[in-house]
Formats: C-alpha cells, structure tokens, sequence
C-alpha cells in the first residue's frame, strides 16, 4: 500500500501506462522485423529453434546468402518490375488523385455531393468484390501481362481523394483569387498556388501509395501470369511455396530484401508521414 501511494505522489501512472503500451507495442512490430534480420545473419545449418538467440551471428553468412538470393535470374527483374510498378502508380494516383481533389474542395458544380458520397461507399468496399469486375475490363483492353494492366486500376485511390480533398478545403480561397486576377488561368491555380501549399499532404500520400503498391500481393497475381511482369510479392511466393525446397535461411534473405525498401523509405520519410495524416485530420 505504501509503495501504491508513493508511486502515486511521485510518478503519473497514466502517463507509465501509455509509455508501457507504446513500448509493448513497438517490441511486437519491430521483434520480427529483428528475428528476420537474425536469421539471415546467421550461420547456417544451425537451427534457430535448437540454439535460439537475439543476436546475428555471422554477418559473412549474411551476404552470402543475400548473394545467392540476388543471383537467381528473376529476383533482380523482380524488383526492376516492382519499382516501375510502384513509381508509375504511386505518380499516376498523385496527378489523378489531387486534380480531383481540387475541384472537390474548392469548387460546386453539379452533383458533387453524390459523387464525393460514391467515393465514401467506394473506400468500404472489399477489394475482393471488385476484383473480377478490374480483370475483366483490363482483359478487354488487352492488358494481361503488361504494365499498363498493372498500374492503370490502382490510379484511383478513394481514400487519396478523401484525404487531399480535406486538406485543400482550408487552402485560403483569396491566394487563388489573386492568382487569377494576375491572369493565372484555372490549370494554373492548381499547379502554382494548391500543390506547393500542400506538400506535406501530398508526400504522405506519395509515400502511403508506394508502400501500397509494394506490397501489393493479389492483383499482380491475378494480372501478371507469365514472367515478364513479375512482382517481388510473387518472387517472395515462390520463395514460400512448400515445393521449392528453400532453406529458412534464404527463404527470410528472399523476405528481408523484399521488406528492406519500404522500411528505408518510412525511416527516411516518417515525419512527412506522420505531418502530413496529423495536419490533414485537424483540417479535417
């Protein structure tokens, strides 16, 4: 009772309990981050579960098996296909996505309300309701087993829309009406005065968007049947099919570099990440 009260007088036991949680919450995402990583960097031919330990312990066997890894003839088209994949969808949806969102927020025109209603209903709809629906119009346009079959139905993002629109409804509307008394025209309004002023919105989503496409599993499965396309989540597929016969060791290196890009691009880019969804929400 007596270490309860003094406790109590000297630390804030809500603010422990957050600190608690947080840090709970940190070990359970970053522990298999870390097991991944130890598994790589270790000696193999020792099992993990008969010698468990926190710690790489061969940093030598790590390359080796990042080099074997890297040498097999569709991982590094694998990854050239994921980047194109993931920079053409993430540029295409930054385009699309806030010129929509400008007229959504700074302008009326008819039926506005009960389109913006349809992109609220569209961001509750399964992905897996819509999926044969994409394939057969992408299949009608001969796209199977092409770029444009992969990234052309992810340049529409309903929740981008949503987002960027709640930003751009508090950009001041007398920037843009002077802009067009200086004769700017509408397109320009657009470009020179709501996407510098909305950077941070646009970065998080650029960022969110890439991750996104990255890890996109389902659709380049569905898309992309042949080689010529194939995505890193289906070079990590195979890596994780029972019949390949992959050692644990390479299958986690085959895991580790498919993970490494986008864990870079969050540490890099995590306080963007986290102004731009904080700032929007308050705008919101």
């Amino acid at each position: 009772m007596n270490l309860f009260r003094y406790l109590r007088k000297h630390f804030n036991i809500g603010e422990m309990l957050k600190w608690i949680l947080a840090v709970n919450f940190m070990v359970m995402a970053l522990f298999p981050i870390w097991w991944m990583f130890n598994i790589v960097f270790s000696e193999p031919g020792i099992p993990i579960a008969i010698n468990p330990r926190l710690y790489p312990s061969s940093f030598t066997a790590g390359i080796e098996n990042i080099k074997q890894v890297l040498s097999e003839a569709n991982v590094l088209a694998a990854y050239a296909h994921s980047l194109e994949y993931s920079f053409l969808t993430m540029l295409g949806s930054l385009l699309l996505t806030s010129m929509a969102a400008f007229e959504f927020a700074l302008f009326d025109f008819p039926g506005k309300k009960i389109l913006f209603g349809i992109v609220l209903v569209a961001l509750m709809i399964p992905t897996a309701v819509t999926l044969v629906p994409t394939y057969l119009l992408v299949a009608n346009f001969g796209w199977v087993n092409k770029m444009q079959g992969l990234v052309v139905p992810g340049l529409a993002s309903a929740f981008g829309l949503f987002m960027l629109t709640q930003f751009f409804k508090d950009i001041p509307r007398e920037l843009m009406d002077a802009a067009l008394i200086d004769g700017d025209n509408h397109f320009g309004v657009y470009w020179h005065i709501v996407l510098p002023l909305s950077r941070n919105a646009l970065a998080t989503m650029a960022i969110l968007t890439f991750m996104t496409t990255w890890g996109n599993y389902v659709w380049p499965m569905v898309i992309a049947k042949n080689n010529d396309i194939i995505t890193v989540s289906q070079m990590i597929n195979w890596y994780n099919d029972p019949n390949s016969f992959m050692t644990v060791n390479l299958m986690m290196t085959a895991f580790f570099l498919a993970a490494l890009l986008p864990i870079v691009v969050y540490v890099i880019f995590q306080r963007q990440i986290i102004q731009g969804i904080s700032i929007t929400g308050l705008k919101g």
